[in-house]
């Protein structure tokens, strides 16, 4: 550009809202919060046999935080075609929740899609559902070795910075060049040609397969891209045809002080746009300014510094209105800022042979929430197509598939922001669409969720001296229905999938079985994968399966949840090592008549005396009077014997009594109908290792898990600690994500060392 450029600014009040068209549509289109997950997978390769753990984060959009109403989000699996394998109701307190799906002989296939969404999400025209693409490894699978290389391009695209070319005008073109596993294709040297196969210039591109160029376009020229690949062939790719009027943007954005915006016409425009009056407005869903300039006859280029401070941290849309309040190009552009981010700095010690101990400081006021995978250094088993960086910053703006996540932010050189500049210049215009925002703004068909609303309905007349008796042992519930309430709604409720709930009728102390229709709100989410969103990349696979050895089929009975009795305090079982007695009711026959004050004195030796008496877990020996009016038809068991306590010189007698809970004495005198739950949440059970065959082969150091921590939080101004076994590998490979309560996110890969 030869032409001296034109500097010409307006600045609107910041975050001022105007009556004007642009204004109110855009406030209106994104008033209703959007919900953003994101699910931490401890891999994306697996074991058949193995689960999938995940720690899941739910972002609300407009605050930039964890979403602190939110409370179901569903957790799919498609296969390649699209079709629902499996569905998962996880519980979401405070933006947080976690999970696992067992990997069973019935995932016959190599691939497969995780999508994690909400009901409320399907309001919105944008999808902003989590995806991510795993790989299942099983002896079925057949071995192949993918090299990337220049033969395998696949996709070869070019994109005119703003959406169109101006003829005889500097345009910017970006480029765009991958290989046929989605992954970018650096390219050493490819040529520009005009129609009469002038060489123009030349250009590459990077490790990403990514560049852009500025040409010089001429009126009604057509440019060919070419590149020849390794095996001869030659790949050509071909600009628009350039419009004979009209304006395009160029962002220039670098290590500086300011962003600068280039508007770019040429003669044939500017005659028709002197004096008119353009707005350009930066925004990013939650804010927006407006910086209006008008144009000069004389005057083709417009060069618009913006200060850094007037956009945004993170992404910022930048979008150029005509006078008529319409948007004719469009840019995404990137503003860095620490306040996005937070780094966490381990300590790590070895404290056994076997194990090492983690500790995390937050030095913070903020509350840090994270989760934590730990794989062998070696490993091929993570590879995920976003981190909660790019799933939070980028991907609720933009449209498609992002390559190389975990170094994308690492943003303190030029070339790396340029590499994310060159990213954001090929996904032309952002996923919000203009003519949504005026036309179709989102309409609340679907609820927002907050647990289960479950109706139960009863076809038998009830009396009004009878009342329904609900109880749940799994679920921690216990309610009366009244004769009133039929049908009856329990609403907001958390209930876990294939829990079991039982129904009575109560009369005159008595149950009797009932069985109610029952009916619910939610629990299952009639969802779709959208190809366009899920990826379509071939996992490379240099894994020898013949050396595969399928985990063990204990993994088949993982699935049903152990529930372990908590022991009763003090109590001695074992007589062999002076014990006490142990008397089971429920097996013994007793006068149910007797209390347990004339129990106690029938089992206590003549002139033995007595030191201590418990009853459920209580010291009640100086309160005799609270044993008086138990029978013993309440009472569950009886732990009794000589005490280590010695009363007036000789050894007494102590007696541990634990009776029935509300629960268990329903359950003890009635007959009730159980009813296991179709619907409701899953059950988070703690993590397990898999019985790999061997810690010390290929098949374990590829794709084996040595541990998997959900849920670290750390409070402000704390420090805390996990312990990881080290499974005899010589380094280990710790992948965190996490978030904190202002928002700021973690994304790291740490190395330990286990020497």
């Amino acid at each position: 550009m030869k032409e001296k450029l034109l500097i010409i600014l307006v600045l609107s009040s910041s975050f001022i809202f105007s009556q004007s068209k642009i204004d109110s549509n855009y406030v209106n289109y994104f008033k209703n919060t959007r919900e953003v997950p994101f699910l931490h997978l401890n891999k994306t390769s697996f074991l058949l046999g193995e689960e999938i753990w995940f720690n899941a984060y739910v972002q609300e959009q407009n605050s930039r935080k964890l979403h602190t109403t939110t409370s179901n989000l569903y957790v799919s699996i498609f296969n390649n075609n699209g079709t629902l394998k499996d569905q998962q109701l996880i519980h979401i307190k405070n933006g947080l929740g976690h999970g696992s799906i067992l990997l069973d002989s019935t995932y016959t296939e190599q691939y497969y899609h995780i999508k994690a969404s909400t009901r409320w999400m399907k309001n919105f025209n944008e999808d902003n559902a989590f995806y991510q693409k795993i790989k299942i490894i099983s002896k079925n699978n057949k071995k192949y070795s993918v090299v990337q290389n220049e033969k395998d391009a696949f996709e070869y695209k070019l994109f005119p910075e703003g959406g169109h070319l101006i003829a005889n005008a500097i345009n910017s073109i970006g480029i765009l060049i991958k290989d046929k596993n989605n992954k970018g294709l650096k390219i050493e040297k490819g040529i520009i040609r005009d129609q009469q196969d002038n060489i123009i210039r030349q250009f590459t591109t990077n490790e990403l397969g990514m560049n852009s160029v500025r040409l010089f376009v001429k009126e009604n020229e057509i440019y060919r891209f070419s590149i020849l690949l390794s095996n001869g062939k030659e790949l050509n790719a071909y600009t628009p045809k350039p419009d004979s009027k009209g304006i395009t943007l160029n962002v220039v954005n670098k290590n500086s002080g300011k962003v600068a915006l280039h508007v770019i016409s040429n003669k044939n425009t500017v005659q028709e746009l002197h004096g008119k009056r353009y707005r350009i407005m930066i925004h990013n869903t939650r804010k927006f300014r407006n910086f209006y300039f008008s144009f000069d006859q004389k005057k083709q280029n417009y060069f618009l510094p913006i200060p850094k401070e007037e956009l945004f941290p993170g992404i910022n849309i930048v979008t150029v209105f005509n006078e008529e309040d319409q948007p004719i190009t469009e840019r995404l552009t990137y503003l860095h800022s620490e306040e996005l981010f937070h780094e966490l700095k381990p300590i790590v010690k070895k404290v056994s042979p076997d194990s090492l101990k983690i500790t995390f400081t937050n030095p913070t006021k903020d509350i840090i929430y994270s989760s934590a995978s730990f794989l062998p250094s070696t490993t091929k088993a993570y590879n995920p197509q976003n981190n909660i960086m790019s799933s939070f910053i980028l991907k609720p703006y933009i449209k498609g598939e992002i390559e190389d996540v975990h170094s994308l932010f690492d943003l303190k050189e030029d070339s790396k922001l340029r590499r994310l500049d060159l990213l954001l210049l090929t996904q032309g215009w952002s996923k919000y669409k203009w003519n949504d925002i005026f036309n179709n703004p989102s309409k609340t068909i679907f609820p927002f969720e907050n647990g289960i609303d479950l109706t139960a309905k009863f076809n038998s007349s009830i009396s009004s001296k009878q009342s329904i008796l609900l109880f749940s042992k799994e679920n921690n519930l216990v309610h009366t229905i009244q004769p009133n309430e039929n049908p009856w709604t329990y609403k907001n409720s958390f209930i876990k999938k294939k829990s079991t709930i039982e129904f009575g009728v109560n009369k005159d102390d008595r149950i009797t079985r009932i069985a109610p229709a029952l009916s619910f709100s939610g629990g299952t989410l009639l969802d779709r994968l959208n190809k366009e969103q899920a990826s379509n990349e071939v996992f490379v696979n240099e894994f020898e399966t013949s050396n595969f050895k399928p985990l063990k089929s204990e993994y088949e009975t993982l699935n049903e949840v152990e529930v372990r009795g908590i022991k009763d305090k003090n109590v001695k079982e074992d007589p062999e090592i002076g014990g006490y007695r142990k008397i089971d009711m429920e097996k013994t026959i007793t006068n149910s008549g007797m209390d347990l004050i004339e129990f106690i004195i029938s089992k206590t030796p003549p002139f033995k005396p007595i030191s201590r008496v418990e009853l459920n877990g209580r010291n009640v020996t100086r309160e005799p009077w609270l044993l008086k009016g138990v029978y013993l038809d309440q009472v569950k068991s009886v732990h009794y014997g000589t005490d280590i306590q010695v009363v007036l010189g000789q050894p007494a007698y102590a007696f541990f009594i634990f009776t029935y809970s509300n629960i268990e004495m329903v359950r003890k005198n009635s007959s009730t109908s159980k009813i296991k739950m179709p619907v409701g949440f899953a059950t988070e059970k703690e993590y397990y290792s898999p019985k790999y065959p061997s810690l010390s082969n290929d098949t374990f150091k590829q794709y084996g898990a040595i541990f998997w921590k959900p849920n670290i939080e750390l409070g402000s101004e704390t420090i805390s600690s996990i312990t990881i076994p080290i499974s005899i590998q010589k380094n280990i490979t710790t992948y965190i994500e996490g978030i904190t309560s202002s928002g700021k996110l973690i994304s790291q890969k740490i190395i330990l060392k286990t020497d």
